[in-house]
């Protein structure tokens, strides 16, 4: 009988091993690309259980102005059970050049996060791509929260831009995940 107890304890604990309930859970991510009139520019993989939700091109009044502006698709990602973190993408059409990249964040910023304060700007590449990040701090919903934004140089004279925007105090899981999201963006040739 001991044996048997013994036999069926290990099998369930190396079950639950197997498929991830106890110790390090497995990610198997999602792969998600970017397409604009029909061709595809870049590829990031999703977490598992976030949410993502799509637009096509369309005209939008930024808050508080009746100016419409022309809006590319936009790829926006939160985790499916905190909505305190958003990732958004978009590649804007016409914009070829980190200026004119700030640029566009300068205008889209106030739509984001209201009184924005960027702090740290950096230079690097992400998978062999030129790439520049601005964060900062500001407020969105009445809420201090923190910003990163990201320009991406892609072949063919187009610009990746990524925006985080998270309240203080997320777990290092889902800030694990945002970075992992954000370090996986390929251009696709």
């Amino acid at each position: 009988m001991t044996f048997s107890i013994l036999s069926i304890t290990t099998r369930f604990v190396t079950l639950m091993l197997t498929i991830g309930l106890l110790g390090t859970q497995v990610q198997a991510d999602v792969p998600v690309t970017y397409t604009d009139s029909g061709g595809a520019l870049f590829r990031f993989d999703a977490p598992d259980f976030w949410t993502m939700r799509t637009g096509g091109a369309r005209l939008l009044s930024a808050p508080d102005t009746e100016d419409e502006r022309d809006v590319s698709r936009l790829i926006g990602l939160h985790p499916t059970t905190d909505p305190t973190v958003w990732v958004g993408f978009v590649s804007p059409q016409g914009l070829s050049t980190f200026e004119e990249g700030v640029e566009y964040l300068s205008d889209i910023g106030p739509s984001l996060v209201k009184d924005p304060v960027t702090t740290v700007r950096k230079e690097k590449r992400i998978n062999g791509l030129k790439a520049a990040t601005f964060s900062g701090t500001g407020t969105r919903k009445g809420k201090l929260v923190n910003y990163t934004a990201i320009l991406i140089d892609l072949p063919g004279g187009r610009i990746a831009v990524s925006v985080v925007v998270m309240e203080p105090g997320i777990d290092a899981a889902t800030l694990g995940a945002v970075n992992a999201m954000l370090n996986s963006v390929h251009a696709v040739r």
